[in-house]
């Protein structure tokens, strides 16, 4: 790795971002001037390590600054680009529940499944997934009794005890509304231990960015009809026009790609594939894609589920994976519901800004799954939740495509600059437990 060369390609692009703003009549430079490559080459390095943060935010700081001065503008306000700054905080305790709640109301039925239970120095909150819905009360066996807060959205979301639970707890009664039985999660199951293996590695980070970039691009044409093709989004096109090539050049600059590197070309033939165009990706289209993509784009597309399938895949053990890259996750649940297959994380070491694929650049690891039956899927964040201020995140992933309801197993497979980490978790179906509701919580 070059950090000297880096920082000097990303200067450089950054002086050529300036001459075209120069070189623009003033009155027909947009209000809210955006360099797209240069804000896609900046987190890309970043996320790569071979660039500080705070000499990306004063580079682009610095651009942003000249244009508004052109323009007469107020000081632009950027935001920042931030891996690992956040401390990791104390252990978590994380059992797996599964246990699906079907709540008749009336004329209404709500099905709220509790996917896993989630605690840290920060508090506790039972991971669910189905309709808002909000138990009125509940009770530990030592008779302590907690209030309930919900946050989260439609499809999923999270049970927030208050006061804290201690952590030795055995069970917590849930009361669905006052005045009726109370529907008992057990927190001291028998989980099954997962089979963790680490492999050290020496891929390059280069290699390894553009590996999440290649699963970004299958994830978001995934999320679209195969009938319709010309429904892949704006973003996505925009990306691939707009910081491909800038992203594979500067890799190149700062010896995060080897010259021989089959990298870039995998990533020119998968657009190839998917018929995007554009890409300004001068390597030739490879021939050989790796088995993770060649695996997906193998599976035909299909559209989304018109009537959601019932949330009868669990994961019957949770994980806690070993630091990679100054990141800490823990695997926490696994369901398949209405939204298809959703894994639910916590996370440390990474910010919010860190999970969502803003413009196509996510920093290391990469998360990939693979199943019992050989075939291998994507992830992207559906929704990531801060934890107050304690700079952990809950993350709900979405896996690209959804498992079949056949799958007895997945590997969790994170890849980072320094190893590779699998997590062997076995799936399970859920446990459904009656309860009764005269009168909505809501």
């Amino acid at each position: 790795m070059d950090r000297e060369r880096a920082e000097t390609n990303l200067r450089l692009l950054a002086e050529a971002e300036l001459r075209r703003a120069r070189n623009m009549p003033a009155g027909s430079i947009p209000g809210r001037w955006n360099s797209a490559p240069l804000a896609l080459v900046a987190q890309a390095l970043s996320a790569a390590g071979a660039v500080g943060a705070d000499v990306a935010d004063e580079i682009q700081a610095g651009v942003g600054l000249a244009v508004a001065a052109r323009l007469r503008l107020a000081t632009p306000r950027l935001g920042p680009w931030r891996i690992g700054s956040v401390p990791r905080p104390a252990s978590w305790r994380v059992v797996p529940v599964g246990q699906l709640i079907k709540i008749p109301n009336g004329d209404l039925r709500r099905d709220l499944l509790v996917v896993a239970y989630v605690q840290s120095a920060a508090g506790a909150r039972f991971v669910v997934a189905g309709p808002p819905f909000r138990p009125s009360a509940a009770a530990d066996d030592r008779g302590v009794s907690y209030q309930i807060d919900w946050s989260g959205g439609h499809a999923a979301g999270q049970l927030l005890l208050r006061p804290d639970p201690p952590h030795q707890i055995r069970w917590l009664d849930l009361t669905m509304a006052a005045g009726e039985p109370a529907v008992r999660i057990d927190l001291d199951p028998r989980v099954t231990v997962p089979d963790i293996t680490v492999t050290r590695t020496a891929d390059r980070p280069g290699e390894l960015l553009l590996d999440v970039i290649g699963a970004w691009i299958l994830t978001t044409a995934a999320r679209f009809s195969p009938d319709n093709p010309g429904q892949l989004t704006a973003d996505l096109h925009a990306f691939i026009a707009d910081g491909t090539a800038y992203i594979v050049a500067a890799l190149h600059a700062a010896d995060l790609l080897p010259p021989d590197s089959p990298a870039p070309g995998q990533l020119a033939a998968l657009c190839a594939r998917l018929g995007i165009n554009g890409h300004g990706i001068t390597a030739p289209p490879a021939t050989d894609l790796p088995e993770r993509w060649q695996s997906m784009l193998a599976r035909p597309r299909r559209s989304e589920p018109r009537v959601p399938p019932a949330p009868d895949i669990l994961a019957a053990a949770v994980a806690e994976l070993p630091e990679l890259d100054g990141a800490q996750i823990a695997i926490v649940g696994l369901h398949h519901g209405a939204r298809g297959t959703m894994m639910h994380l916590v996370a440390s070491g990474l910010t919010q800004e860190d999970w969502v694929y803003a413009k196509g650049v996510r920093p290391l690891p990469a998360l990939w799954i693979h199943d019992s039956d050989g075939r291998w899927h994507a992830t992207y964040a559906d929704g990531v939740l801060p934890w107050g201020d304690t700079g952990l995140v809950m993350v709900a992933l979405r896996i690209i495509p959804p498992l079949d309801r056949g799958t007895a197993w997945i590997d969790v497979a994170a890849a980072g600059r320094s190893a590779e980490i699998r997590a062997t978790l076995p799936l399970r179906g859920v446990s459904t437990v009656d309860a009764t509701v005269r009168h909505s919580p809501f």
